[in-house]
């Protein structure tokens, strides 16, 4: 009994020693993969972010429950000299738009904010220039790991909500959808 246990110990001290040398000589490996991925700050988290907004109002930030960030492409000319046909990127396009939602206090103040501003637009396209938002990405620590910088932004649309008499173990939320002219991604 006591040589069985002794033969298997040594045979799983082997075995460990061999499938760690496997694994650091495997540059396909779930320990190789892992070391990439978590490496130093690890990998990031899409509910880690804060958004700060400068509107007419001043600089705030608020509370965003969810975040949609937009895409990207190029506008592009087609050429075919000879062989395929190749699209050339020429210009920058910033597709879409920017859809947050935010929880509502009591007060209202979210909604009244973005009403507010739209307000002040409406009719004065010079106030849309002074406008920024910056939503940051956080590591688990808080820290910034990097920030997409909208230039020109302001609320182009506060989406329809729901109130209803069987919602009272939920809380009120809007949605809010911002135009803007460019974004710059900038790391920390």
């Amino acid at each position: 009994m006591l040589g069985n246990l002794f033969i298997n110990t040594a045979i799983e001290k082997l075995w460990k020693i061999n499938q760690s040398h496997i694994d650091r000589n495997n540059p396909n490996s779930i320990s190789s993969f892992r070391r990439k991925i978590l490496g130093e700050s690890g990998i990031a988290r899409p509910n880690r972010y804060e958004v700060t907004l400068q509107g007419p109002l001043g600089d705030l930030t608020m509370p965003a429950e969810a975040v949609t960030l937009p895409g990207r492409s190029f506008v592009t000319l087609r050429e075919q000299w000879y062989g395929p046909e190749r699209a050339i990127p020429i210009e920058d396009k910033f597709d879409g738009n920017v859809i947050m939602t935010f929880p509502v206090r009591d007060n209202q103040f979210e909604r009244f904010f973005f009403e507010r501003w739209m307000d002040d637009l409406a009719g004065q396209y010079s106030l849309v220039s002074n406008h920024t938002m910056e939503i940051a990405t956080l590591d688990g620590f808080g820290e910034k790991t990097s920030r997409y910088r909208f230039e020109e932004v302001y609320p182009s649309h506060i989406l329809p909500g729901n109130l209803g008499a069987s919602m009272f173990n939920d809380y009120t939320r809007m949605q809010v959808q911002f135009e803007y002219r460019t974004y710059h991604v900038l790391p920390n």
